[in-house]
């Protein structure tokens, strides 16, 4: 997902990067799941900067409303935090998603390690390989989500651009790698198209905003679509 020229300012419901409410529930009409849990970093918690529009709903917290309109009965958590490198996540949150007996979990990380000083790709996978296994183990669909494009989303990146941007993508193809070999689905946020309108990134960049959200709920939304008919 990569930021895009701000336009005149449109709405959710004018966005061809997003879903309408009566697009979303369609796609998830059957959906089989009653336990969500979300685990990650900054990626899986963050709410967004508002945005005209498009508010600023977290996309996780999105996905659950669409996930309600089959089951209202859906029990719902997010154990994501902020600033937690991979190795955090499955240390921190794995024991305890699987606690909660999830029938679906998305797993949102990857980011902080892709920003730090230094990067190791294959240590994130094995990290990522840890925590599908044991949800796979159980039964639970599992969703991995792919780490926006963020080499252009704050001045602060410039010097890194390229960095960033070679990183991103090499840690979606060791994420796309690793989910297929658990039997996960893999969301490509980092190649997703963004229509023209206002970026999607927050202030406090490399965070998305409520468009962010919006579109990245979209991309989740689309996924879980596919994962229903497969499963």
């Amino acid at each position: 997902m990569r930021g895009s020229v701000s336009t005149a300012v449109m709405g959710e419901v004018d966005d061809p990067s997003c879903l309408t409410e009566a697009e979303a529930r369609k796609l998830v009409a059957e959906s089989p799941w009653r336990r969500l849990v979300v685990i990650g970093d900054g990626a899986a918690k963050c709410a967004g900067q508002p945005v005209a529009g498009f508010g600023c709903k977290p996309w996780a917290d999105r996905v659950a409303d669409v996930l309600r309109t089959v089951c209202p009965g859906l029990a719902y958590i997010n154990l994501g935090r902020r600033d937690l490198l991979a190795a955090d996540v499955r240390a921190r949150q794995v024991a305890k998603a699987l606690a909660l007996k999830p029938t679906l979990a998305v797993i949102a990380c990857g980011g902080t390690d892709v920003l730090g000083d230094s990067f190791d790709a294959y240590a994130v996978e094995i990290e990522l390989s840890r925590m599908i296994g044991p949800l796979r183990d159980t039964g639970c669909a599992v969703l991995t989500m792919g780490v926006p494009d963020m080499s252009s989303s704050e001045p602060a990146l410039a010097q890194r651009r390229a960095e960033v941007r070679y990183r991103v993508r090499l840690l979606a193809e060791r994420t796309e790698a690793i989910s297929l070999r658990h039997g996960a689905h893999y969301v490509d946020l980092a190649r997703r198209p963004v229509s023209p309108g206002p970026s999607p990134w927050s202030s406090n960049a490399p965070y998305l905003n409520g468009r962010g959200h919006a579109i990245a709920a979209a991309a989740v939304i689309q996924s879980l679509g596919v994962l229903d008919k497969c499963s």
